[in-house]
């Protein structure tokens, strides 16, 4: 056999919960049986889960993860426990029996063959909170017949650096002699890079758990060999987070900007815009009278939306602010002296100035945040 068919995932967090999503726990092991099943319908060889594939190690109620595990039986499923889920003492590695498919890593490196697959499978796996020592240093020397692959939890770290999750540097990896390292911790996918004949990579997790977990997660899935790699990225999270601009720059009133932010979001994230969780900051230039209540804003758009947090960063244009001035009221008096101010200031004070007049003419038309400034 030249080849086997891996999938490479991590941090998958069993337990965890997600941010805006109140079934969030349940959706995490949503993703989970569809990798389980991606096992079935692509005949993989190998399952490749580097690290923390629970939130904790006392994960509680793990039966049903276990006996998807269970239906699966041609793949072997190897696991390297990380610090979220260290097998340590009481933890849910030692406290379930797990099919006869799984193997667990656990302390130091090891090595279990496969020569039914052509394969010797190393790993090693946290055992308390921390590993501050690599856990690369104790594996033994590779095989020259086999395919070698390693699964493990670290911290890619720059040489003679510290971390208290393993660490690893370039120069070790650039040394072992495995043919594929699948490695976990990160929770951003790195793309597949190469050290020596080893080829490496993170495939960050594969669900988002909130609003710094941005965009498509997923898997690396394909086949690994002796100075073979060739694995492509397959999403499958549930719903992605998103962080994105609107600007609602000449809109009258909250419904317009409602209606904007709707056209935006449809126009840029496909047919199911409505099960992904948005943040969206409000840009651009308001006529100093026009009012748009970003709290009935989001009211507008629950509607439509499954989850959606506004930021108002928009200004108040001051391209008019002569007619304001006129006024004779406490607004008129607050823009004439701003104004004089703004005229009697070094021009390098200017900008501070006028950043004042907007935030003050703000506070006249709909309340100031403490943040805005």
């Amino acid at each position: 056999m030249n080849t086997v068919k891996i999938i490479h995932t991590a941090d998958l967090h069993l337990g965890s919960a997600r941010t805006g999503v109140k079934n969030g726990k349940t959706e995490i092991e949503n993703t989970f049986f569809k990798i389980i099943n991606l096992c079935k319908t692509e005949s993989i060889d190998f399952l490749l889960i580097a690290g923390d594939l629970f939130d904790s190690p006392y994960q509680e109620n793990a039966e049903n993860i276990i006996a998807a595990m269970a239906q699966i039986p041609e793949t072997t499923i190897a696991i390297a426990p990380g610090n979220h889920d260290p097998a340590c003492p009481g933890s849910v590695y030692l406290r379930y029996k797990f099919p006869d498919n799984v193997v667990i890593f656990q302390g130091f490196g090891e090595h279990i063959d496969f020569p039914e697959k052509n394969v010797r499978l190393y790993g090693g796996g946290f055992t308390d909170r921390y590993e501050k020592l690599s856990l690369m240093r104790s594996f033994n020397t590779t095989s020259s017949v086999l395919i070698n692959i390693c699964v493990l939890h670290a911290d890619l770290v720059p040489e003679s650096s510290a971390s208290d999750y393993n660490p690893i540097t370039a120069s070790q990896i650039e040394a072992c002699g495995f043919d594929y390292l699948a490695l976990g911790h990160i929770h951003k996918r790195s793309d597949i890079k190469k050290s020596g004949k080893t080829y490496f990579s993170y495939p960050g997790c594969p669900d988002g758990m909130g609003f710094d977990e941005l965009g498509s997660h997923g898997i690396y899935i394909g086949e690994v060999g002796t100075d073979i790699c060739r694995l492509e990225y397959r999403e499958i999270s549930s719903r992605q987070y998103v962080i994105d601009d609107v600007k609602i720059t000449n809109c009258t009133n909250s419904f317009d900007a409602a209606d904007r932010i709707l056209k935006h979001i449809k126009d840029n994230y496909g047919e199911e815009f409505n099960r992904n969780l948005y943040r969206i900051r409000l840009c651009g230039e308001l006529p100093v009278d026009t009012v748009v209540d970003s709290s009935q804003v989001q009211v507008l758009l629950a509607e439509s939306l499954n989850y959606i947090r506004l930021d108002d960063l928009t200004e108040t244009d001051i391209s008019d602010i002569s007619k304001i001035a006129a006024e004779a009221s406490l607004r008129g008096i607050f823009a004439q002296k701003m104004l004089a101010k703004i005229n009697s200031v070094e021009p390098d004070m200017q900008e501070t100035y006028r950043n004042a007049l907007k935030i003050g003419l703000r506070a006249f038309n709909k309340g100031v945040k403490l943040d805005d400034n």
